[in-house]
């Protein structure tokens, strides 16, 4: 939960504060926009009272290992690199980091997901066309997601640059013409969960896992 509370059901396919940069228009295959610092959440819930139960959202602008300040995109010729940038990505610890990204042709969602006990796990692409169903009476939404093989999707990580990114082949997005990007990270500390988006969703915005997209970027060939 970010934005909104999605509960994915899913069927597998496959066998502090810092000036805000402003977001402009892609230049050729390349694209960065900043987000602004010290703006972590923690979101904690109690079943209590039911059905729904209560949610608790605090701020936590000290958390700089989930503070994500700002998202890359690079259109090649042959795949799409798109780069979460943290404030201090001091190690990986128990997270879960969601690209989202929206082609001329359907949406997905680039799921990578580590635990201290078992990394590194598989880096999944979802397809993420399907729109959403609900809300329910606790104001729940659901996706229903499809998985994408593709072999060569590759994650990569630098604690000295700060910096998770993702590389997809075009192939696997249906060679698009364009892409727009968002992020969204977690992070599980002390049971309780620690969260930070690139950016707040504009208001009429098609729904994403993730919630803000960036400016479309183009194939420049």
């Amino acid at each position: 939960m970010v934005n909104r509370l999605i509960q994915a059901l899913i069927v597998a396919a496959l066998a502090a504060t810092t000036t805000l940069v402003a977001a402009g228009p892609a230049s050729a295959d390349r694209w960065w926009g900043g987000e602004r610092a010290g703006d972590v959440r923690q979101w904690s819930y109690s079943p209590e009272p039911p059905p729904c139960g209560t949610t608790e959202v605090t701020a936590l602008p000290r958390d700089a290992s989930t503070d994500i300040v700002g998202l890359s995109v690079r259109h090649e010729d042959g795949a799409v690199d798109v780069a979460a940038h943290f404030r201090d990505l001091a190690g990986w610890g128990d997270r879960w980091l969601d690209f989202s990204l929206r082609t001329d042709g359907r949406d997905y969602e680039i799921l990578l997901r580590r635990d201290p006990a078992r990394h590194p796990n598989a880096s999944v692409l979802w397809d993420f066309s399907q729109p959403p169903f609900g809300p329910n009476e606790c104001e729940s939404y659901a996706v229903l997601l499809g998985g994408v093989v593709c072999p060569d999707l590759t994650m990569e990580r630098s604690s000295r640059l700060d910096v998770v990114s993702v590389e997809v082949p075009r192939s696997c997005l249906g060679s698009p013409r364009w892409v727009r990007a968002g992020v969204g990270n977690r992070r599980a500390v002390d049971g309780l969960t620690r969260f930070d988006t690139w950016r707040t969703a504009e208001p009429g915005e098609p729904p994403s896992s993730v919630g803000a997209l960036g400016p479309r970027v183009r194939h420049s060939r």
